[in-house]
């Protein structure tokens, strides 16, 4: 088996879905059901005051695998060469070409990345790399591998204020009905609930010695990030006939 190129670059690894773009999605639900007066904040911040009034404090508990990695391939090659910080593709052998990727080829320096896309987007035409050199038309390849983790995430909620109560009855609801599948998928991201416990009331006792209401709520979400690194892929094979008698006699 012959590859492209047999020089190990250094992987540029990318993540589909972040935390942050998980719990974005969790509240823009919240925001959704509750009235537009509750604020929804990220908790364990330094150096934050707490909202006045109700708000909603979201605390990201844990992350646990549900499945085995789904993996897939994507091959791309193509016609093209590299002036200073720009790639220019004349043709296209199969695939298509995206931000992040890791180009490979003979005298690529090792590392290197698309950043940009110029007048290509995705196929012929012009686009930014991360380092600048000098490299003659050739054949180039950008592949990549993607490892899907399925995941469970679950999010504690703590509903602080007056009408908390009711609050965390209106989640507990909604969270566990089709209603709160829309929602989600209308995030745009790969996020979606799977079940809520029941609220638990855990009083808290503020700077002037005086009892706030807050009430906590367990969610769990699955999402599906993926984790894609560069992969080759052989451009052609070598194969031969041999006599194994001859080659391993008896």
């Amino acid at each position: 088996m012959v590859s492209r190129d047999r020089h190990l670059a250094k992987p540029m690894t990318t993540l589909s879905l972040t935390e942050s773009q998980t719990l974005a999605a969790l509240r823009s639900f919240i925001q959704s059901v509750l009235p537009a007066s509750i604020e929804v904040v990220l908790a364990q911040q330094n150096r934050v005051a707490m909202p006045q009034g109700a708000f909603v404090a979201m605390t990201p508990l844990s992350r646990t695998r549900l499945a085995t990695n789904v993996d897939t391939y994507s091959d791309c090659a193509f016609v093209g060469s590299i002036a200073g910080n720009t790639l220019t593709v004349t043709e296209m052998s199969l695939g298509t070409i995206a931000v992040g990727a890791t180009l490979f080829g003979a005298g690529i320096t090792a590392g290197t990345t698309i950043t940009a896309q110029g007048t290509g987007t995705g196929g012929i035409g012009t686009y930014a790399v991360s380092q600048p050199q000098t490299v003659a038309s050739e054949v180039m390849a950008c592949g990549s591998k993607s490892m899907l983790q399925a995941t469970q995430v679950v999010v504690q909620l703590d509903l602080y204020g007056p009408g908390s109560a009711d609050y965390a009855q209106i989640l507990t609801t909604t969270f566990r009905d089709g209603y709160a599948v829309d929602q989600f998928a209308s995030s745009g991201f790969d996020v979606a609930p799977l079940h809520a416990d029941d609220a638990n009331q855990m009083p808290l006792i503020d700077g002037e010695s005086q009892y706030e209401e807050r009430w906590t709520i367990r969610c769990t979400l699955q999402c599906n990030p993926s984790v894609t690194v560069p992969q080759q892929f052989a451009s052609s094979l070598e194969a031969s006939v041999i006599s194994v008698q001859a080659q391993y006699p008896a």
